[in-house]
């Protein structure tokens, strides 16, 4: 019996280990909600398994084949952009420029002691303080403190443009394809990601690893400053 239990708990961690390298190293981050479902699933499979006495350890391995599996199938999936809007949906702003959106707060069913606590843990202590909190995709709040962030808004993720973003800054797909017609793109499948920071212009990645920041670019024969 606990000769059993030891090889199920070695072809476990195994199996475990992985499915972390096959993952990736954000499962362990968490840092969308399918990475919290997976180390749930992940640790009843190993859980159940182990002490029960009726399942064999070939199972376990075969179980944890197929979520890996699973799991690979729903991140290639991301990819698109209606499948990343259903299984991670999109951080929203729960305070915006010092003003508190009590119609996003209260559909997150949050509690105003409840933010109050999360913000000092944050070192923040009065709403007074606070510029924007925005509300992550992994549960997590990032505060902009008045007078201390500059904050960056992510516009093209994977090749997609991602409206939501553009929306919040005021801004629309032709003014931003305009900026990257500065750049030499003349639309966004080949870039992996652009960021825009206001005052300090577009962080653009392509997608195979040609990297442009700054006002100024080259884009031949001469160079062309970036609108911000």
């Amino acid at each position: 019996m606990l000769g059993t239990i030891a090889i199920k708990l070695i072809a476990g961690m195994l199996g475990v280990l992985f499915f972390l390298r096959i993952i990736g190293k954000a499962q362990m981050a968490q840092i969308t909600p399918l990475d919290t479902v997976s180390a749930f699933v992940i640790g009843a499979l190993v859980g159940g398994v182990v002490y029960s006495p009726d399942v064999n350890v070939l199972y376990l391995l075969f179980s944890i084949g197929v979520w890996t599996l699973f799991n690979l199938l729903i991140r290639f999936s991301l990819r698109f952009r209606i499948f990343r809007k259903l299984f991670v949906g999109n951080s929203v702003y729960i305070v915006r420029n010092g003003t508190l959106n009590l119609k996003v707060f209260r559909r997150n069913e949050l509690e105003m002691e409840q933010f109050r606590t999360l913000l000092r843990e944050k070192g923040v202590y009065s709403m007074f303080d606070v510029d924007d909190v925005r509300f992550e995709t992994n549960g997590q709040f990032t505060v902009s403190i008045k007078g201390k962030t500059t904050e960056s808004f992510l516009l093209v993720d994977n090749g997609y443009i991602l409206g939501e973003s553009l929306k919040s800054i005021g801004k629309d797909e032709p003014w931003l394809i305009h900026n990257l017609k500065k750049y030499g793109y003349e639309n966004t499948t080949e870039l992996y990601c652009v960021e825009w920071t206001p005052a300090r212009g577009f962080y653009i990645a392509t997608k195979d690893g040609k990297i442009h920041h700054g006002e100024k670019v080259k884009k031949a024969p001469g160079k062309v400053e970036a609108s911000a």
